[in-house]
């Protein structure tokens, strides 16, 4: 500390209360943020705000002070930890927008309160054997923005075996545990969906009521930032499927959809062969999910207490007043949310690269998407040619 007793603008001191200590799950992240490469802390101030001084400690307290005051209205809290470490998550994923923030808290465990069944990541130990597919995981590398990668292959999801909530759940809980990391939260996330094999019986995975929480998750109530979505080896009428969800896509999100077909070379050029497994032409060793699904479940105390809150009396209150109209702000069907998006660009593709979907769309019902698959499954067998240009949501109409 300096002779005038103000502190550095680095040290984490002024960023973090002692409310970072109160467990030792905060007090490990924490150390994460306490900790934090420079190159991270540079891009958080460039690209979220985040000056790691006064400023951001003040924008954790007023986000704190706004769930105080939500729970001396409603005589409950929402959800548990309350450490400066969990806040700086949610603060992070809207730039620290406080207000945006508060309303993201209120939706993710408006999620968990009310869909537990798909929602709930505790025990991991439940998903032991989903996991063991080699269906998804969170490669090793991340790429040179910092952005942490997420395969998710549907030939190895066995639509026989496993059932539907679990592939929702084990999408969250891949969520939760990378969220954990700061460098995570930062440098986001980027989605590699791989679409080989998806046949009719995988359609019950789609269901209206999954795919509008998939959307909510992405758009509304997780506090990662979703950089990117990448689908390989989708099958020609998955257009029609993609039509079905696009009218509830915010802009920014549609713009960061790419389809590829079977071209590598496409996948090539956003997400560098140094970062993927030799399935997908890269550089690493072949998919292996064994490290990453064991690191979960040895450290399957923290999810349990990551979903170990008191609930009050009333738990359908969860968005009452949100923007002050009585109601107004409930997110309790996809329909009701509000899609304007007013945050700041910040996706590393260059504005050529991207054609806009139109933002005023009237929505298709979802209801649609198991006719879609059935019609086009039944009808044509056939393969995209490996050729196939890459796509972006804007193409599909």
């Amino acid at each position: 500390m300096s002779s005038n007793g103000s502190t550095p603008i680095n040290s984490p001191r002024k960023i973090f209360g002692r409310t970072a200590t109160s467990d030792k799950n905060a007090m490990l992240e924490y150390e994460m943020n306490k900790n934090l490469d420079s190159h991270f802390r540079e891009k958080a101030e460039k690209e979220l705000g985040e000056t790691g001084s006064e400023l951001t400690y003040t924008k954790i307290r007023q986000l704190r002070q706004q769930l105080n005051i939500y729970a001396e209205h409603h005589q409950r809290g929402l959800g548990g930890r309350r450490d400066d470490s969990f806040l700086l998550r949610f603060l992070r994923a809207k730039k620290f927008d406080v207000d945006k923030a508060f309303k993201m808290i209120q939706k993710y465990y408006k999620m968990k309160d009310e869909y537990p069944e798909i929602f709930k990541v505790s025990p991991p130990s439940e998903m032991k054997f989903m996991l063991e597919m080699q269906i998804q995981c969170m490669l090793p590398k991340r790429d040179d923005s910092g952005r942490q990668i997420y395969v998710f292959r549907v030939e190895k999801c066995d639509p026989y075996k496993i059932p539907v909530d679990y592939v929702f759940r084990s999408n969250v809980l891949a969520l939760e545990d990378a969220v954990r990391n700061p460098e995570v939260q930062i440098g986001g996330l980027v989605v590699l969906l791989d679409m080989s094999g998806l046949g009719f019986a995988h359609a019950r995975y789609l269901s209206p009521h999954l795919a509008k929480k998939t959307v909510e998750v992405v758009q509304e109530a997780f506090p990662m930032r979703f950089k990117a979505f990448h689908v390989l080896h989708e099958p020609f009428y998955f257009d029609a499927i993609l039509a079905v969800l696009k009218p509830f896509l915010k802009d920014k999100i549609r713009r960061r959809i790419h389809l590829h077909g079977h071209n590598l070379n496409s996948l090539h050029k956003y997400i560098s062969k140094d970062f993927l497994p030799a399935e997908y032409g890269g550089t690493l060793p072949p998919f292996d999910n064994t490290e990453w699904r064991t690191a979960i479940l040895e450290n399957e105390q923290y999810f349990v207490d990551l979903e170990s809150y008191n609930h009050g009396p009333d738990s359908s209150c969860f968005l009452d007043n949100v923007d002050g109209s009585g109601g107004g702000g409930d997110a309790d069907s996809i329909e009701s949310l509000q899609f304007g998006d007013t945050e700041t660009e910040d996706s590393e593709f260059d504005e050529d690269d991207r054609r806009v979907l139109s933002p005023k769309r009237t929505p298709r019902s979802l209801v649609n998407i198991e006719e879609i698959f059935l019609r086009n499954e039944l009808s044509n067998g056939g393969d995209d040619d490996d050729g196939r240009p890459e796509k972006e949501v804007e193409d599909v109409k």
